[in-house]
């Protein structure tokens, strides 16, 4: 399975949602099975390296240091990936707008998180804020991409 993280400039929750979703994959032996890579909707960061908060948070959890660049998303990404998953509305928007014959591969990553309903179901945005809300938004990216992976393994219970 091939994952694509988005949010809008690509520096923030979609690499951040990478890392998760790569480093939960390979504590669950699914490194061989899963692939993420990241981007965004809007070319505000192309070539950039994450938000220093966004790895700071990352790196305050244990998980791995991104090594990527800002990119925008293409339309060949709507080919090459089996879900491409938006950390907010507005991006799922841009999405189905740029390409609207790929509605079904694009979702909310919140829709894999089981505390998320309704209105809820965004990555909320740190970017303008601080170490808190680079914290937050790193608490829900962890439980969608749990939800995620917890998706592509058959219940052992039945």
């Amino acid at each position: 399975m091939k994952f694509l993280m988005v949010c809008l400039g690509n520096i923030c929750r979609s690499p951040m949602a990478q890392v998760v979703a790569q480093d939960m994959a390979g504590q669950l032996n699914l490194d061989d099975l899963v692939e993420v890579d990241s981007c965004g909707t809007a070319g505000y960061h192309i070539g950039e390296k994450p938000d220093r908060r966004a790895v700071s948070a990352l790196k305050r959890r244990g998980w791995s240091a991104p090594d990527h660049r800002a990119r925008q998303i293409s339309i060949h990404d709507f080919e090459g990936f089996d879900l491409i998953l938006c950390a907010d509305r507005s991006n799922l928007d841009n999405l189905i707008r740029l390409a609207p014959g790929y509605d079904d591969k694009v979702k909310l990553l919140r829709s894999f998180d089981p505390t998320g309903s309704g209105s809820s179901l965004e990555v909320p945005d740190p970017y303008y804020g601080d170490d808190s809300d680079f914290d937050l938004a790193l608490d829900t990216i962890e439980r969608a991409c749990s939800g995620l992976l917890a998706s592509l393994v058959p219940n052992p219970g039945g």
